[in-house]
């Protein structure tokens, strides 16, 4: 099993745990891990009772990102699709999403984590979004919209590794706690908001999406990576771009 899925009953409806079960891979996103994913949050959705997400990883790392060890007979197209109507789901979510993230947030874990509404991280955790350094044109849609133009171009551009105090300091984690402590706090939240109107709390959401323009972003920055899985190189903005399909997510 690659995901796990707890249900905690509150006062005002479920909140519902997603962790990432691959503790020997430092929870490495491979093919079934992403369906798996995708699969448990369309599951939540479907749960008229159900007010919140909190993702998190196991073993003390939330994801090293994308599984450089698994085999991909098809050059990697299906995993990155998978990994597209992920970044899009997570982002267009209508419930609260809240990221626990200890230890390591490395591409797309650490895309993943942008993607949600609040990011809790541990003093030790670390970030970095290491697309340039191996030709993937990734972590510009969700570093834009939580730290702003110039600090995501330092950070994806230079593929560094960003500590949590500075992902904190710059407005990406918004709660920064003792190594061990997010689950709880990331919790906490999500059972704070789940005591709102919930269909409040969802019109809330769309309207800070759509006035941020997270919608379009996450949608552009979809494109340039499926042109790059069908075809094998770096898409040209004049000539591939944009095409603005949606992901498919089976």
């Amino acid at each position: 099993m690659t995901v796990t899925v707890e249900v905690e009953h509150t006062e005002h409806g479920t909140i519902h745990v997603v962790t990432f079960a691959r503790p020997q891979a430092r929870n490495a996103m491979d093919t079934a891990l992403l369906t798996a994913t995708i699969d448990a949050l369309d599951a939540v959705d479907r749960q008229p009772d159900a007010r919140g997400v909190l993702l998190t990883g196991s073993g003390g790392s939330f994801s090293a990102g994308a599984d450089v060890h698994e085999p991909l007979d098809d050059g990697g197209r299906r995993r990155m699709e998978l990994f597209t109507a992920l970044y899009e789901q997570l982002t267009l979510f209508r419930l609260p999403t809240a990221a626990a993230i200890e230890g390591p947030a490395v591409g797309g874990g650490a895309e993943v984590a942008a993607a949600c509404d609040l990011r809790v991280a541990a003093a030790g955790s670390t970030f970095r979004f290491p697309g340039a350094a191996f030709g993937i044109p990734i972590g510009v849609a969700r570093t834009i919209g939580q730290v702003g133009l110039s600090t995501a171009k330092d950070w994806v551009l230079s593929t560094r590794t960003v500590p949590a105090a500075e992902a904190y300091e710059r407005g990406f984690v918004q709660r920064l706690v003792p190594d061990g402590g997010t689950v709880d706090v990331a919790h906490a939240w999500l059972v704070e908001v789940a005591g709102q109107d919930p269909e409040t709390v969802e019109l809330l959401k769309r309207l800070f999406n759509d006035h941020a323009g997270v919608r379009d972003r996450v949608a552009f920055e979809n494109d340039v990576l499926r042109v790059q899985a069908e075809s094998a190189h770096l898409p040209s903005m004049d000539g591939d771009l944009p095409r603005t399909v949606r992901p498919r997510r089976r």
